[in-house]
């Protein structure tokens, strides 16, 4: 068994066979703007379970940023809304953990382990084998939720000896008019715009950007 084929009972087969890995790794390459956007992505009764827990049996914070120097600064939600809007870094909501309701949940067992796969040498492997690039620590991988009105503003996850970022999308019932599509910017100011769409996973370098951002409509 190689490493591709330990991810079996979480990513679906067609993404792990060595052609598809090969044809992501030239998509990905051949790009100045290197974006890999792949859909249906996880095993369909995954993707499900993780919806449920973070779309019904999860609870949040909502939090608020305004750009600083080099970095961020959390603001009280009062604060954020009299800032100037281009002072405004971020507003969404920051997964807390379940429901006490739902701490039983098969549905937060499966995110859980979920978690833990995205950190194992298998799927580093399978990400560093699709991109040309390796992934080392995936740090804290957090959990966001964005509603009407939420936003993410421009910045460029450009941190020392970061070059990958990736995303997974678990918002079933999502449409492209919702807006929350995640606009690219590179360096010559081409915009390469990714839809939010569920079970899809996304991972971009970071170096060949300006920023990126997204929002959600009113």
């Amino acid at each position: 068994m190689n490493d591709f084929e330990a991810l079996t009972a979480w990513i679906q087969p067609r993404h792990l066979s060595a052609s598809e890995v090969d044809g992501y790794r030239t998509n990905f390459e051949s790009r100045p703007l290197r974006v890999l956007h792949i859909t249906d992505f996880l095993q369909a009764d995954i993707a499900a379970r993780i919806a449920r827990f973070l779309g019904r049996e999860a609870t949040y914070e909502q939090v608020y940023a305004l750009y600083a120097d080099y970095d961020e600064e959390r603001v009280a939600a009062d604060v954020w809304r009299i800032a100037d809007k281009a002072s405004r870094y971020y507003s969404l909501g920051e997964l807390t953990g379940p429901d006490p309701r739902f701490r039983l949940s098969p549905n937060l067992f499966t995110f859980l382990n979920f978690r833990k796969m995205l950190a194992t040498s298998a799927f580093k492997a399978y990400v560093s084998a699709s991109t040309g690039l390796p992934l080392g620590d995936v740090g804290k991988r957090p959990t966001h939720r964005m509603r009407r009105g939420d936003l993410l503003g421009p910045h460029d996850d450009r941190f020392p000896g970061r070059r990958l970022t990736f995303i997974f999308y678990f918002s079933p019932d999502w449409k492209p008019d919702y807006g929350g599509a995640l606009q690219i910017i590179g360096k010559h100011d081409e915009c390469t715009e990714i839809e939010a769409t569920f079970n899809s996973f996304l991972v971009f370098d970071v170096t060949t950007q300006k920023s990126h951002y997204g929002y959600l409509e009113k």
